[in-house]
């Protein structure tokens, strides 16, 4: 492919895509504001505090104080390791032993806590950080610790106020989404013919991976919850946690029912427990309070094919569950 027609088809999807012009413009204005902020206070080699604005910087105040938080918690630990070492050397041992030895000591632990994944990288920045002209080695850690703080206080204030969307709102869409996805192979498990091994397993990964991205957007999500809604017991009980382990049962419980629907064709309970999808998945989004009326007479139904009534019953359960959930934060 020509290097400069990829980099033009590049440049036109960006020029296009609104959403990516306005990270961009978080990015621009947050490097130039960690810039100036390190200035203002009069810190040498301001820089350090920009590479850290970058490291954290999301498009979203969620996403940004996700990675802040971890960044933060991190550089803590990574801090204290560098300057255990700025110390061991100040009494004379080895400087490249010191500094291997702890860093690779962070690094073992990041790799048991993933939170700690930028714990080696501010030891060694620290360690590796030389002298400044007037400063002791001791002092240089101590402004690195001061720039790091800058850049990530930077980037969460630049995403707080530019943010265009909030972690609840689009987790909650996710959910909506998602169940809606599982409510329309409902409604074609009867019409659909067997599916190749090769397209289950391509379904199945997407399935996985669109549950994996709405646990990591629900942390982000509780931690807005706690931020900005201090009132009303939601906010200190993971209530996003919670509902995307109920969303992820739902999935399975659907799955299973699908699966057997296929052996055993019965319309009204499929359109039943597609109705029920539906209505949990516009309540999620704050349109309308559920209806699982027609979903529980059928469960309750003697006439239910015996090989249905199990993953019926645990859909309607888990169903119910996931609309108290939804209807406890929508009134928190």
């Amino acid at each position: 492919m020509n290097p400069a027609s990829s980099a033009h088809g590049a440049m036109r999807r960006f020029l296009m895509d609104e959403e990516k012009r306005h990270h961009g413009m978080q990015m621009a204005c947050a490097i130039v504001l960690a810039y100036v902020a390190s200035r203002l206070v009069g810190l040498p080699e301001q820089f350090w505090a920009v590479m850290s604005t970058l490291i954290v910087m999301r498009p979203s105040s969620g996403g940004t104080f996700d990675a802040g938080w971890d960044r933060a918690r991190a550089t803590v630990v990574g801090v204290l390791g560098g300057l255990l070492g700025v110390w061991l050397q100040q009494i004379g041992v080895n400087v490249i032993a010191s500094t291997l030895a702890i860093v690779a000591l962070l690094s073992f632990a990041s790799a048991a806590s993933p939170a700690l994944r930028s714990a080696p990288i501010a030891a060694l920045i620290i360690l590796a950080a030389g002298k400044l002209a007037g400063h002791s080695a001791l002092q240089v850690a101590v402004l690195r610790v001061v720039q790091m703080a800058i850049g990530i206080g930077v980037a969460m204030g630049v995403a707080l106020a530019s943010s265009r969307y909030r972690a609840p709102d689009r987790f909650c869409k996710g959910c909506a989404t998602l169940l809606q996805r599982m409510a329309r192979q409902l409604q074609l498990s009867g019409a659909r013919g067997q599916t190749s091994e090769a397209d289950a397993e391509r379904a199945a990964a997407a399935l996985r991976n669109a549950l994996d991205r709405l646990s990591m957007l629900a942390g982000s999500a509780d931690r807005e919850l706690r931020l900005f809604r201090r009132k009303g017991p939601a906010a200190n009980e993971r209530v996003h946690q919670r509902l995307a382990g109920l969303v992820r049962r739902v999935v399975q419980d659907t799955s299973v029912l699908n699966r057997v629907l296929r052996e055993q064709p019965a319309p009204d309970i499929a359109k039943a427990a597609s109705s029920a999808l539906l209505a949990v998945a516009n309540a999620l989004t704050g349109q309308a309070q559920p209806d699982l009326d027609e979903l529980q007479a059928i469960s309750a139904s003697a006439q239910v094919d015996p090989l249905l009534a199990g993953p019926l019953h645990l859909l309607l359960d888990d169903l119910q569950r996931l609309a108290g959930l939804s209807a406890k934060l929508t009134a928190a």
